[in-house]
């Protein structure tokens, strides 16, 4: 019945460890970006749908929510409508866009979420479901599935965060509740990219003359680099480009590769950055611009070959701080 599951729904309740009312949400990096800026889906007439005159991104994601079949929402800068927000009901390839931001809509999850304790992970007030989507978000990956309660449900405004939702308690009769599976929105170099994974890269690495180049030249070229294009640090070779100053004659050969900036901080985060190239007497004798993607517990870079032999990226374990030096 009706009054059972209102009874269940308050039982779930009383065994949340935070349950206080309280609208705090901590300032956690979400290891699930919602949105990317920069990416959105090609647009086809009378499938797809243009909204003009929606000036937030907010507004146009919350649209997308409330209509249905939307698989993605895409919201627009522009200066004569104030913002337009383009609704897709498939969402495909991506393509590049200027002045936009885009966000994928949840798998929708019929009724209600009926997940043991140890799967619940909060319940908290919240504003809509926009903003319930935005705290599974920041579960620091935890969170996978919410329920959202409307005004006119039976318990107003409250966001429930899942782990799992094995099974669902059928919500007949209780209206206004919205329970989905969240899409972490990654760019698409966060799953196609290349390894850099050889020992004689790391910064601690003393022997050897390599070079990152696209010719095939025996003995000099790296045995882990495939031309230019987006790259992963994994294994031996550590996880990160370092960002400080690496020695010259390090990491197997002659002009060591360092960051001289910093790595992005948000999730899905694209930024360009400089490489130094190191010299005799020079700690950037020269220079090259590279582009780094903060992905969901990695970077990968899109790199160029150097342009010099003998000269190679360096990679370490540390993002920021030399741990070790061997081979000297």
């Amino acid at each position: 019945s009706i009054m059972f599951r209102q009874i269940l729904l308050v039982c779930f309740l009383a065994v949340s460890s935070n349950c206080k009312g309280e609208d705090v949400v901590p300032q956690i990096i979400p290891q699930c970006p919602l949105s990317v800026p920069g990416l959105t889906w090609e647009f086809k007439d009378g499938r797809d749908q243009a909204i003009m005159a929606i000036p937030t991104r907010d507004m146009c994601y919350l649209e997308c929510l409330n209509t249905a079949g939307c698989a993605g929402a895409t919201w627009q800068l522009n200066d004569i409508a104030e913002g337009i927000c383009f609704l897709f009901k498939e969402i495909e390839e991506y393509q590049p866009c200027h002045f936009c931001e885009s966000a994928k809509a949840p798998l929708p999850v019929n009724d209600v979420c009926n997940a043991p304790e140890d799967k619940i992970l909060d319940i908290q007030d919240t504003k809509n479901e926009l903003d319930c989507i935005d705290r599974c978000a920041r579960k620091s990956g935890e969170c996978q599935f919410y329920s959202y309660f409307g005004e006119e449900s039976i318990l107003p405004n409250k966001c429930m965060l899942f782990k799992s939702c094995e099974d669902v308690t059928n919500a007949e009769g209780c209206p206004d509740i919205h329970s989905g599976e969240i899409q972490c929105f990654m760019p698409p170099q966060c799953s196609d990219y290349k390894i850099l994974d050889h020992f004689t890269r790391k910064d601690t690495f003393r022997q050897f003359h390599l070079c990152d180049t696209n010719d095939n030249i025996e003995n000099i070229a790296s045995p882990d680099w495939d031309e230019d294009g987006w790259y992963r640090v994994k294994g031996e070779a550590g996880s990160y480009i370092p960002a400080y100053e690496v020695p010259f004659q390090s990491c197997g050969t002659v002009h060591s590769g360092y960051l001289k900036d910093t790595h992005p901080v948000m999730h899905g985060e694209t930024k360009n950055a400089t490489v130094c190239f190191t010299d005799a007497d020079e700690p950037c004798a020269f220079e090259k611009e590279i582009q780094i993607t903060r992905c969901a517990g990695f970077f990968v870079y899109k790199l160029e070959e150097p342009g010099k032999c003998d000269a190679r990226y360096c990679t370490s374990d540390h993002p920021t701080q030399q741990i070790t030096s061997d081979n000297e």
